[in-house]
């Protein structure tokens, strides 16, 4: 049986939904169907999700764009929180992540839930510890019952998809942390994962309840996005021993959701180096059946810090030239504080203009009409128009607002290239009349 065939919820999204979600895709329905059927595609959309807009992830559907929120111990304003979402459904993203680690979680989820139709990802992970850490406890003392229930608890709150970290095995948290790595596990889930088994020496809960995760999803249409807890994170470590550990086991996890009806997403590198960007992202679609993959980044360089959302673009543009359908942003922020409201927006567009220049790379429809648009409207000085097929129309009308006036930018003014040619042969034909 297939998948859509098992999960009557995207069987109804699929029959209400289709032909919106195909013409915005540029795709027709039952080739959907089939990339949902073969789990090389995802429709995130739980029904619990109040006015969720269903969102397809997978190409060779439009490539999309999350942008990671949430509270920290240090920084803790649920308000802050929810003006970052409706910035970043603003900016243009397709998705956001609730990652909070500090206050009554379960109010910042439900108010991003209440505030936004894009569909919302979480880690329940942390919101199993968090309780633990705010008593003071070590925050892996939760129990395999409480992770299920976290896991059910917020499927029937209406979040859409979860990061769940069952790919990190005893062996590869072993390989990570051995000192073979120039960084270690640098994923907070995938550290707290490896943490619970070092102290009770047994293997990953998610992976021997693996059946009770599939079937709670399955319930709720959550979408299950394998969470890459042995990411690299220095350039250095991309490519070792425990990351492709970790891949294989999510390949064999990924097959096992799709023949139970289950919507899969596989969650890929954070720091990659730039001549190796193809080969990570062809290997991992490869080892994981082509399933839809989710990546951070990647960086392709350790250097940025304070500009990480433009090492971000550049192996995110890569990244999705050679497969990646989903890109999670990087901010400003990365590796320093908890992002603001400024910094979501810089790396939402961020993301977006890695996604255009990939797509454009790939020919689809869209983003060569936009490229070949804004040329146009460049070759007309019609800013208007330029405006309008800008990936962020606001800065450049606020760059231009002091000038707005004037037909040419202010960098050149009369020595406007464009403009330099405009009456040359009417003049040349005075001229020769004259002479």
């Amino acid at each position: 049986m297939s998948l859509t065939s098992k999960n009557a919820i995207v069987a109804t999204y699929l029959s209400t939904h289709g032909q919106a979600i195909a013409a915005h895709e540029h795709m027709g329905v039952e080739d959907i169907r089939s990339g949902l059927d073969a789990g090389r595609m995802a429709l995130l959309a739980n029904p619990a999700h109040k006015n969720v807009s269903p969102t397809l992830i997978g190409q060779p559907a439009r490539v999309k764009v999350n942008a990671n929120i949430g509270t920290s111990p240090m920084i803790n304003n649920v308000e802050m929180e929810v003006q970052k979402l409706r910035l970043a459904e603003k900016a243009g993203a397709h998705t956001v992540m609730d990652l909070s680690t500090a206050g009554d979680l379960d109010v910042v989820r439900v108010s991003m839930l209440e505030a936004s139709p894009l569909p919302l990802g979480t880690v329940p992970l942390y919101s199993v510890a968090q309780p633990y850490v705010a008593r003071g406890q070590d925050p892996s003392d939760f129990t395999v019952q409480e992770l299920l229930e976290e896991i059910e608890k917020q499927a029937e709150q209406g979040v859409d998809f979860m990061t769940l970290h069952c790919g990190v095995t005893a062996r590869g948290a072993a390989m990570a942390s051995d000192g073979r790595r120039i960084l270690g596990i640098v994923s907070r889930g995938g550290a707290l994962m490896a943490r619970w088994m070092k102290r009770r020496n047994v293997e990953n809960p998610l992976l021997t309840h693996y059946d009770d995760l599939l079937k709670i999803c399955l319930k709720h249409n959550v979408t299950i996005s394998l969470g890459d807890g042995l990411r690299p994170g220095a350039g250095a470590d991309a490519g070792d021993a425990a990351q492709w550990e970790e891949v294989s086991v999510l390949g064999d996890l990924a097959r096992r959701a799709v023949e139970h009806g289950v919507q899969i997403m596989i969650e890929g590198p954070g720091h990659v180096p730039l001549h190796l960007v193809q080969s990570q992202i062809q290997g991992i679609k490869r080892l994981t059946n082509n399933a839809p993959l989710y990546v951070l980044g990647p960086l392709t360089t350790d250097a940025a810090a304070g500009y990480d959302h433009i090492a971000g673009a550049i192996g995110g543009a890569q990244a999705a030239f050679y497969g990646a359908d989903f890109l999670c942003y990087l901010t400003p922020a990365e590796h320093v504080t908890l992002p603001g409201p400024e910094d979501v927006w810089d790396g939402v567009k961020a993301s977006l203009i890695a996604a255009q220049s990939a797509e454009n790379s790939l020919g689809r429809p869209w983003a060569v009409e936009r490229d070949l648009a804004i040329s146009k409207a460049r070759a007309a000085l019609d800013w208007e128009a330029m405006a309008d097929n800008a990936l962020d129309p606001h800065t450049l009308r606020k760059r231009r607002k002091d000038f707005h006036q004037e037909k040419e930018c202010a960098m050149c003014g009369s020595f406007c290239a464009i403009r330099m040619l405009e009456g040359v042969d009417e003049a040349m034909i005075v001229c020769k009349k004259h002479d």
